[in-house]
């Protein structure tokens, strides 16, 4: 088990570097001696001092954190209780911690600012991607055509059963992405963010997902597959 996943989409852009990694350079937001060999991995990885690096304490909210100049000496920073990092320094490692939620990256090359959002069903049912969107429009002046958005390996329509209680929780409109199959209910939740995409007129050739899913692949952390507390990680920075 290793994979490293990079967005076709934004390795248009030398400027950034991002990545969607499972084992070994992986670790859970969780600080643990058992993982030092992953932390070791990952920073050889991006070859980035651990200062540089901005840890989500992720909560399933609707959190937004904007990372500034300020670093710790020698720790990672944690922004707690948020969903979505954005910034415009560079050098700033964004990280977040997944097994089945979409990792979205963000990236503005017109203000040159990136973002990572962890969006989950709870989140993508209540629309945080596409207040993120906004939040960028509207905080940065920015157009649509202007933001480019990738969505990285995450649990897909094929694996991602619900039940009532998930489909009660729906708002009307999103139910046209529930698929009934073998007597059985699935739920597509990336067509679901692309819809909110193109509900703000991103543009499709700006709008890139992934078709791994995480629950099929053995080569990425699954909680609805396995229950593990083992996590795959997303990062993204300015060079």
């Amino acid at each position: 088990m290793s994979m490293i996943w990079r967005s076709r989409l934004l390795n248009n852009f030398p400027e950034i570097s991002h990545g969607f990694v499972s084992y070994p350079f992986s670790f859970p937001f969780k600080i643990s001696f058992r993982y030092l060999p992953n932390y070791f991995s990952f920073f050889y990885l991006i070859r980035m001092h651990p200062k540089n690096l901005v840890f989500a304490d992720q909560v399933h909210g609707d959190g937004i954190y904007l990372v500034g100049k300020e670093k710790n000496k020698f720790f990672p920073k944690i922004a707690y209780k948020t969903d979505a990092l954005l910034t415009q320094e560079r050098k700033r490692t964004l990280i977040m911690f997944f097994a089945d939620c979409m990792p979205i990256y963000i990236y503005i090359p017109k203000i040159r600012l990136v973002g990572l959002v962890h969006s989950g069903w709870r989140g993508s049912i209540r629309d945080f991607p596409l207040k993120v969107i906004r939040f960028i429009k509207n905080s940065y002046n920015v157009e649509s055509r202007e933001i480019f958005v990738s969505v990285g390996p995450s649990i897909h329509a094929c694996c991602f059963e619900v039940k009532e209680d998930f489909i009660n929780q729906l708002p009307k409109e999103y139910s046209n992405f529930i698929i009934k199959r073998e007597n059985k209910t699935f739920y597509d939740l990336t067509a679901l963010v692309k819809y909110q995409f193109d509900k703000e007129e991103i543009p499709t050739s700006n709008i890139e997902i992934s078709d791994i899913c995480t629950f099929c692949s053995s080569k990425f952390y699954s909680f609805r597959r396995d229950k593990t507390l083992n996590r795959n990680l997303g990062y993204i920075f300015i060079r």
